[in-house]
């Protein structure tokens, strides 16, 4: 049943929603009608190729079959249809699943996610190139779908005023964001224009997840502005978590710092794939190891819960059986207590995540909802339940739906945009030089350090980082973030653009400073380029170089409370701040 939004739409078009969920191994799409003066509904597409059967369903596999000259022959549900991967392997398709996790950031060594190889990609196939080829299809699904349930005279009136909303997990930022931008691009959902490349925005699992638990009516602590609500989105590939409090006007903000693990539910499916071809090792049932996985994939994992009961999976012909493997009729015997192994790791996962936000958390957690295609395991949830609700805090999950909640949560996120507040995630700033000041003791340190600055000839120690926003900080919307800078030239000409790379810290120190000292907690978020020509610059004279030198004054100005990465620069001009462009670039 659709879920209506409170608000009616005020634009004065009628424009089209559409929420991409883009998930490692199912994705979905939502969508709403906008109409001026009228009250939006949210309604997800549950008829896709390949899967028209009657009541439908909401998601579909990410995974597409690519031919030798790299054309997609089959998407989604197309690539479940019988005797498929006879005819691939016939005709030498390849496939391309679990794709989403190329494009996420590099993750920590020694972590499940380091460890663990993912499928590569198809040849030739950059993950934009796949991104690209997905997000048309999923175009063409819901342009289909609107047309047979609303009408062509309905597509037409919107087809060229469609605002996208995409969703990704809770670690990524804005090279992800950036990427999946370009993929729209070429995917011809948006023009490549600055107007076009706005009608994209993104918005985390986990922040689409509240708004979906909000839209369906759970009850979140309404009345409670001192305590919590941890929201658990149990992917196919990652485990968002994001911690919540409702304030006196029904918003909400983030009360801790959103996490994100690679332990969803493909990480159970690989330990019980390692596990088998352990098992069948140099036995005539050694190629089957991957039908046994698909099987164990597709339906023991879904009905698994309780370690006392065998569960049997066929796999073979039933004229196959070997009583040392536990093989009869062609099914072999996996016991309870060796599946629970499978998804221990990702369990344990959560609970230690849960635990990890109640400590960090600014209000206490209360309540835990659990939501996401993993959250529909009975063992995972029950685990979870019976590990966290001994301390007090309730442990829910959604009846019905758990797999629609990312991308229709996407919509209610466009719609109302509940949250107001976030909590950054690192310490955020930029790299600077200071003049040499042997009175201090940190530079007295750092003497063998000391350059001659190129342009005003004074000694300086390079290489310090300046913070803008610290770690663990409660950003609002509209809350700026301001850092004062100088740069210097030879000329005028030499400063009508300045770019700065911004950095992030992720190391120990409350208070960092040196980054040659720490390089590896320090990365590359973006770089801004601001335009700086209506600036002013001051002639300054220098006593080392007996000459004079530009030096120009500035705030560089950030947004970190959207869902987006926002930057301005500031400076003065007869006293009274001015404003001028800068823009955000992510990679090369």
């Amino acid at each position: 049943m659709a879920t209506k939004a409170q608000a009616k739409y005020k634009g004065d078009s009628r424009r089209l929603l559409l929420a991409f969920d883009i998930g490692t191994t199912f994705s979905g799409i939502s969508y709403s009608i906008l109409d001026p003066g009228r009250i939006p509904e949210i309604r997800p597409v549950t008829r896709f190729p390949s899967q028209e059967r009657v009541g439908g369903d909401n998601k579909i596999p990410t995974v597409i079959y690519y031919n030798a000259a790299g054309k997609p022959v089959a998407f989604g549900a197309e690539t479940l249809k019988e005797g498929i991967e006879a005819d691939a392997e016939e005709s030498g398709w390849v496939k391309a699943h679990w794709f989403k996790l190329h494009l996420r950031p590099q993750p920590a060594p020694g972590t499940a996610a380091s460890e663990t190889p993912i499928p590569p990609l198809p040849p030739r196939k950059t993950v934009i190139d796949v991104f690209k080829d997905y997000m048309g299809y999923l175009l063409k699904c819901a342009k289909a779908y609107i047309e047979d349930t609303h009408g062509s005279i309905v597509w037409n009136s919107v087809k060229d005023n469609i605002m996208y909303v995409l969703t990704h997990p809770n670690g990524w930022g804005g090279p992800q964001q950036a990427q999946m931008r370009d993929a729209a691009v070429r995917a011809e959902l948006i023009p490549d224009t600055v107007e076009g490349r706005e009608r994209v925005t993104f918005v985390t699992e986990g922040e689409a997840s509240l708004h979906f638990c909000l839209s369906n009516g759970l009850a979140i602590h309404a009345n409670d502005e001192n305590s919590g609500v941890l929201i658990v989105d149990a992917g196919g590939g990652t485990i968002d978590i994001t911690a919540y409090r409702r304030l006196a006007d029904k918003s909400f903000e983030e009360i801790s710092i959103p996490t994100c693990y690679f332990q969803g539910g493909i990480y159970v499916t690989m330990r019980a794939e390692k596990h088998f071809k352990s098992l069948l090792r140099r036995t005539r049932f050694e190629h089957d190891v991957p039908v046994l996985t698909t099987k164990f994939d597709r339906s023991t994992k879904h009905v698994f819960k309780n370690v006392d009961e065998p569960h049997h999976i066929q796999f073979a012909s039933i004229r196959e059986r070997d009583q040392a493997l536990n093989i009869r009729g062609g099914r072999i015997t996996v016991e309870g207590n060796v599946i629970s192994t499978f998804f221990e790791p990702s369990v344990t996962c959560v609970v230690k995540a849960i635990n990890e936000q109640r400590t960090s958390a600014h209000f206490p957690i209360k309540s835990v909802f659990l939501v996401g295609g993993f959250s529909a395991s009975n063992w995972l949830y029950e685990q979870v339940r019976d590990a966290i609700q001994p301390l007090g805090i309730t442990v829910s999950r959604p009846d019905t739906h758990v797999n629609k909640a990312v991308s229709n949560g996407g919509v209610s996120f466009y719609l109302d945009g509940v949250v107001t507040s976030r909590v950054s995630r690192y310490t955020y700033g930029i790299r600077i030089c200071n003049r040499y000041n042997p009175e201090k003791e940190e530079h007295l340190q750092r003497a063998h350090l000391v350059e001659t600055h190129s342009v005003h000839g004074g000694k300086i120690l390079d290489n310090i980082f300046s913070p803008i926003l610290h770690v663990n900080t409660r950003v609002n919307e509209t809350k700026e973030f301001r850092g004062s800078y100088c740069c210097y030239g030879t000329d005028i000409n030499s400063l009508k653009s300045y770019t700065a790379r911004i950095l992030s810290y992720s190391g120990p120190s409350q208070g960092p400073m040196w980054i040659k000292e720490e390089p590896d907690n320090y990365d590359v978020v973006c770089t801004v380029e601001a335009d700086t020509s209506a600036v002013k610059p001051d002639l300054t004279y220098s006593e080392e170089k007996k000459t004079y030198y530009c030096n120009l004054a500035f705030e560089i100005v950030l947004l970190f409370g959207l869902t987006e990465l926002k930057a301005q620069i500031a400076y003065r001009e007869n006293g009274v701040e001015k404003r001028g462009p800068a823009q955000v670039m992510y990679g090369a």
